[in-house]
């Protein structure tokens, strides 16, 4: 009990310092209660565990917190440690009380991620899941007295522990505009995650110490002489920048500490906000401002509440100086964001309909409503989203009363389409089941799921899982459409003795397939089979009199004369066929010029490649009957002022520009850019870029005379086709 009256001691006397109006036989109450819980355990450094809920809780005094946020800060490891249970506590301090631990402890373990993304969820997170706002501040003490005890942790939880720190809690505690916590969290974390930069920009600081202080005195006095003039009343201290604001600052700009000129911040704190434009004027009248350097964080305050105005300024010796003005009360919130509300509030928050930026304008201005106020802080996020756990602990974000399903559809897909069962938290749930934040959520699926069910719809909150769902329906009517209407279609050309096998390759099929803009057969027996094309009409142009022999056939031929036609369409000519469809193949890209050889394909006709081209050695190795003679129609390619889509490829040394300077070379051609693709590739340690150009061109001869010049280029190693 000696121990206990002594530590408590000195939390009462920190209580007084502060001049806090709290309950402290409640707190003492909480304080004793915590004591025996912990008794036997012990820190990594080897002191009573009891020390470590003291320390936090003297934190939040220091933050000048209210009652129960002091009592849950005490308790807020008992329930994950001890037999002390929720109820418990609601039994013997209240239910706000018993709100406070719970919030700490469903926090207590965090997924690790190095993701950006999820790491920035994991911020979102943390105060969604924190219905109260000060279950974070808790949090953000507990974290910042580990953070002070780190030394006695393994170096690879330093680390962790740093990285987390930095990622996640300092960002928060920025968020809320908690400055002493986010400054003393980032250089905490610093110090282990950088040692020697932490070492060498401490030492630094230090050696150049004394030189800083006497020239940032002589600016104090010279502002404050200048203040007394006005008959303004104004407190102006100094200060170095934070370790981790040196070295990012070195990081951003590249600069050694030696060229770095704003090192120093000048502070200046007046009763009024029409004085800090007072002030202004007087400092700029004193001091050149550095252009581009100057916020007014009064008239438009940070997201964070955050009010003051900043200036820089050339100091004596051309040194910069950042100078901030605010109020005393726009300092309190500067440095304790939202825990300075408590100093204002005379009772607990119910309300929270007004957002965090006019709940703070409203206290430094002195007439806050301050009921308005804990929960607006979360940004609203806790109305319009829940973060929830993968079961490897990944965190993903979803609209808020999401179900299993929206979880399902969000992960893939295919797993939202063979979900057959959820588990929320190790518990089977039912698939409309409304989840909660922190929740862990198992999807079961099967490969015999007969996929959504209609009521699916209803099931799920998030459009995008509604899109999938219908989408599915939407294939799934099509499959069973295409298969009706090819079943049909047979039918219709049984009646004329064919069968679509028959018709698969007749030239008729393509153009009536390219009249009605169908792209594959499947699509085509969809509309037979919705009605929206005619069987009848279809299967007429396949007709034909079985009643003719080969004589007759060989007579109509005759009469016809036995050459075959060569029909010139758009500057290809096509033995024996006439307005046959035809395309230019995509891998070789032919030009008039080149030696050419068509395919004969099933559905898209004839396609051009060029006779040197792979593909079609490949395509004629298995199909050698589908080759059909083509040749350039020279007479109207002449005539003609059309172009051909042609794909060619700039290999270069990796360089600045070397993209735009090929670009300039193709507008002198008055070459027609349609797109352009770039890779960067190492051979024996030398980096190439690739760049794929797809342009329009009329003939080999261009492109021959195009190649000749950007191989002339500096730095361009070859041009391929």
């Amino acid at each position: 009990m000696r121990i206990i009256k002594e530590r408590f001691a000195e939390l009462e006397k920190k209580i007084k310092e502060n001049n806090l109006d709290v309950d402290v036989d409640k707190i003492e109450n909480a304080f004793v209660l915590a004591y025996e819980s912990h008794v036997g355990q012990k820190r990594k450094s080897g002191e009573d565990y009891i020390l470590h809920p003291i320390e936090v809780a003297e934190i939040l005094v220091d933050l000048r917190l209210d009652t129960d946020t002091i009592v849950a800060g005490i308790l807020h490891d008992v329930v994950e440690d001890t037999l002390i249970t929720i109820p418990d506590i609601e039994y013997n301090f209240g239910k706000e009380v018993a709100r406070l631990v719970d919030g700490v402890t469903k926090l207590r373990n965090l997924p690790r991620t190095d993701s950006s993304k999820r790491i920035e969820n994991i911020r979102k997170m943390v105060v969604a899941m924190s219905e109260d706002i000060r279950v974070v501040l808790i949090k953000l003490a507990d974290r910042l007295h580990n953070m002070r005890t780190l030394k006695y942790m393994k170096p690879e939880k330093q680390i962790e522990k740093a990285k987390e720190s930095l990622e996640i809690y300092a960002p928060i505690a920025h968020r809320i505009g908690m400055a002493k916590i986010k400054w003393e969290l980032e250089d905490i974390s610093f110090r282990y995650l950088y040692p020697e930069k932490y070492k060498e920009i401490s030492t630094l600081v230090k050696t150049k110490r004394k030189e800083r202080e006497k020239y940032t005195n002589e600016v104090i006095e010279k502002i404050s002489g200048e203040l007394k003039k006005f008959n303004i009343q104004g407190e102006v201290t100094g200060r170095p920048k934070h370790l981790y604001s040196i070295y990012k600052k070195m990081v951003e700009k590249q600069k050694n500490f030696n060229d770095l000129h704003d090192l120093i911040a000048i502070r200046i704190l007046v009763n009024k906000e029409v004085e800090c434009y007072n002030v202004l004027g007087i400092i700029h009248s004193l001091y050149i401002p550095v252009a581009g350097r100057f916020k007014d964080y009064i008239a438009v305050p940070k997201s964070n509440g955050y009010q003051s105005i900043h200036t820089t300024i050339e100091g004596p010796d051309k040194q910069n100086i950042e100078v901030q003005i605010r109020t005393y009360a726009m300092h309190m919130i500067a440095e304790e964001g939202v825990a300075a509300h408590w100093k204002y509030k005379e009772k607990k928050s119910k309300s929270k309909d007004e957002n965090y930026y006019a709940a703070v304008k409203k206290m430094i201005a002195g007439n806050e409503n301050v009921d308005s106020f804990v929960k607006e802080v979360t940004d609203n996020v806790l109305n319009e989203t829940i973060f929830v756990f993968t079961p490897k602990g990944d965190v993903i974000e979803l609209q808020n009363a999401a179900t299993p399903l929206d979880f399902a559809f969000h992960i893939h897909t295919q797993i939202g389409y063979k979900t057959v069962g959820a588990k929320v938290n190790d518990k089977i749930v039912p698939l409309d089941y409304e989840l909660k934040n922190g929740d862990k959520i198992e999807i079961l699926t099967s490969k015999n799921s007969k996929g959504p069910g209609k009521d699916w719809i209803n099931m799920v909150k998030a459009n995008s899982s509604k899109v999938k769902i219908r989408k599915w329906f939407k294939d799934k009517e099509f499959e069973e459409r295409t298969k009706d209407g090819e079943l049909l279609l047979e039918r219709e050309l049984e009646k004329i003795n064919l069968k679509f096998k028959d018709i698969e390759e007749d030239e008729k099929l393509f153009l009536y397939m390219k009249k009605y803009n169908i792209n594959d057969t499947k699509s085509l027996f969809y509309k037979f089979a919705t009605g929206e094309l005619s069987l009848e009409g279809f299967t007429n142009r396949f007709e034909v009199k079985k009643e003719l022999d080969e004589k007759q056939v060989l007579e109509e031929e005759t009469l016809k004369g036995n050459k075959r036609k060569e029909k010139s369409t758009g500057g290809i000519r096509i033995s024996g066929t006439d307005n046959t469809m035809y395309k230019f193949a995509k891998c070789c890209t032919p030009l008039p010029g080149d030696d050419i050889q068509g395919f004969v394909t099933k559905v898209r006709g004839i396609v051009i490649h060029r006779k040197d081209c792979k593909n079609l050695h490949n395509l004629l190795k298995n199909d050698p009957d589908r080759a059909i003679d083509v040749e350039w129609d020279v007479e109207e390619i002449g005539k003609s002022t059309s172009k051909y889509e042609f794909v060619f490829t700039a290999k270069a040394l990796n360089r600045p520009n070397i993209l735009m300077d090929i670009i300039k070379v193709l507008n002198d051609f008055k070459m027609d850019l349609i797109n352009v693709n770039t890779t960067v590739t190492k051979e024996n340690g030398i980096e190439y870029s690739l760049m794929k150009f797809d342009i329009m061109i009329k003939k080999r001869d261009d492109f021959d005379r195009l190649a000749n010049n950007l191989k002339s280029m500096k730095d361009i190693v070859d041009i391929i086709r």
